[in-house]
């Protein structure tokens, strides 16, 4: 138990765990209006948008004249619009996104591939960003690698001539735009179950999943003999952790093998240290607890500054622990030589 103890204090040093609400699995989705589109174009991505997340925390940037109409047919989507004091005006839209980085959206989507927008989504942010063109296609839009710098893989419309047309050539130079459709909304869930996590829970986080991001795929991984997660979740998933000559880090182990298969979320069920460093240290995924009190809790490791914060009280404790030992040990040796002076004086009498 000592050791136990010591490892996961240790790991806490390195490792930040934060409450979050639902929005950590339910998704938060920017949708930028370009103000010069089809009115209809834009109601049709906010309707699949919503298809694909039923439960997301959905902004809209759009001009005024279109916020009026839009949140009669889309009650609760937060609508925002860029501030009049941002100059220059053609570069409103772009310069809003930039002030609303801090939101941290996972998901911006682009109704066109304006070059000023399309290089604050991609360079100034940590979120996927999509096109939804004209024939309600998804597209994911990325920053080429040197490999990928003379592929074309998409054709619109032709740029105008001019400064303005060379410019936008230009940088969808090092765009990589894909094709890729409903794949960009299927995540990959992994639920672990470490063997102690009643039933009910187990089967209200699935649900819970279900009713979050209907289109993923979800799949728990247990022991083997949680035989009966079979028979009570037929359509679901059951991945049998391998054998492991120590049995608690059964599940670990066998998580190191899935870290090939590259999950979107990791959700772990407990907070056992070995799961948790598995999943955090090796694994590219979100990592979530959900505990036992239905709360999510997000696992992030900590920052230069918490690291900074950590070393001191490190140091402290050394500090501390040495005052300690050469007390106790002074004391120690001042009872000896008590001890053998009484004795000598005993044996002279």
């Amino acid at each position: 138990m000592g050791i136990q103890k010591a490892v996961k204090n240790f790991g806490k040093s390195f490792i930040g765990l934060k409450q979050e609400g639902e929005r950590i699995i339910s998704q938060a989705i920017l949708i930028v209006d370009n103000g010069y589109s089809w009115i209809g174009y834009l109601d049709s991505a906010l309707k699949k948008t919503r298809d694909h997340f039923p439960v997301a925390d959905i902004s809209v940037l759009t001009c005024a004249d279109r916020k009026a109409g839009l949140e009669k047919d889309f009650p609760g989507i937060r609508f925002v619009l860029p501030s009049q004091r941002l100059w220059p005006d053609k570069y409103r839209i772009a310069l809003e996104m930039l002030r609303l980085k801090k939101e941290r959206y996972d998901y911006i989507i682009l109704l066109s591939l304006d070059i000023t927008p399309l290089i604050a989504g991609l360079c100034f942010s940590n979120s996927k960003v999509i096109l939804f063109n004209q024939w309600e296609q998804w597209w994911s839009l990325g920053l080429r690698r040197v490999g990928e710098i003379f592929k074309r893989t998409y054709s619109g419309r032709r740029t105008r001539r001019g400064l303005k047309g060379f410019l936008k050539k230009a940088g969808l130079f090092f765009v990589l735009v894909q094709r890729r459709d409903e794949e960009l909304f299927r995540h990959s869930v992994l639920i672990v179950d470490h063997g102690h996590i009643s039933f009910q829970h187990i089967d209200c986080i699935v649900q819970r999943v279900k009713d979050i991001l209907p289109h993923a795929s979800a799949a728990v991984l247990a022991l083997e003999e949680r035989k009966e997660l079979k028979a009570k979740l037929p359509d679901l998933r059951i991945i049998q952790a391998g054998g492991c000559l120590i049995k608690r880090y059964q599940v670990a182990r066998h998580m190191l093998r899935l870290r090939k298969n590259r999950y979107d979320y990791i959700i772990l069920l407990s907070l056992d240290i070995t799961p948790m460093i598995a999943s955090i240290l090796f694994m590219k995924g979100r990592v979530i607890l959900f505990n036992r009190w239905q709360q999510w809790w997000s696992f992030r490791r900590r920052s230069i500054g918490g690291y900074l914060k950590v070393i001191p009280l490190f140091i402290l404790n050394i500090i501390i622990f040495i005052y300690l030992l050469i007390s106790v040990s002074w004391i120690f040796l001042k009872r000896s030589f008590n001890v053998s002076m009484f004795s000598l004086l005993k044996g002279g009498h």
